[in-house]
């Protein structure tokens, strides 16, 4: 499911790149100076995952997008984590058991637009820091659980594009760095998930990801 993410967001890159007739499309007669996007995808899965298939959790999220200067703007996003519809229909933890999630996401972003337009139109550089915490618990004995964390810092570069009708869309991918971590004290011994190599990692990161909203 995460390649098939990753498939979707390159393709998208692709025609978006070759498409100049939806480019001339972008705003020119218009000032927007602020935009709200959000993520269709992480209803399916959000930023935690197992064994690379398997999501731990989906996401609700929001993004606010601000002009600070002509060239420059600042992105915050929020996001709520909850249970993946995917692994709701696993029940591969014994009979009907599977698992709940409950957490937060939180991203932090600074971003330099290196084309002619104004921001937040075109393409752009940047560093991106996002933090991410979910409760993963059994749906039978809530009293066993474990939590999971990701740290991510990357330096970002994406493009946006703003039609003159406020539509605005954002891909971006980049290169940065990643911490995982888990903590299993509240299993009380628990090796359910033993089988889903949740290991503590800081390895090398290459996001790809897209919104899309309103601007205004």
């Amino acid at each position: 499911m995460k390649k098939l993410k990753y498939f979707i967001i390159i393709s998208l890159m692709l025609v978006l790149f070759n498409e100049q007739s939806f480019s001339q499309e972008v705003a020119a007669d218009k000032d927007y100076r602020f935009a709200v996007k959000t993520n269709p995808l992480s209803v399916i899965g959000g930023p935690l995952w197992a064994l690379w298939i398997v999501p731990l959790s989906n996401e609700y999220k929001v993004s606010f997008e601000a002009r600070t200067f002509e060239k420059q703007s600042v992105q915050v996003s929020v996001g709520y984590l909850g249970t993946s519809p995917i692994i709701k229909n696993l029940g591969d933890l014994g009979g009907d058991t599977t698992i709940k999630t409950f957490g937060y996401h939180g991203q932090l972003w600074y971003k330099f637009y290196l084309t002619k337009d104004k921001a937040p139109n075109g393409f752009y550089v940047g560093p991106h820091f996002s933090y991410a915490w979910a409760k993963i618990k059994s749906s039978v004995d809530n009293s066993k659980y474990f939590t999971a964390s990701k740290l991510q810092f990357h330096v970002a570069l994406g493009y946006e594009i703003i039609t003159k009708g406020g539509f605005a869309l954002d891909i971006f991918t980049g290169i940065g760095v990643k911490s995982k971590n888990y903590d299993f004290s509240h299993l009380g011994g628990d090796d359910t998930y033993k089988d889903w190599k949740l290991n503590d990692k800081f390895v090398v990161s290459v996001p790809f990801g897209l919104t899309f909203g309103y601007a205004f």
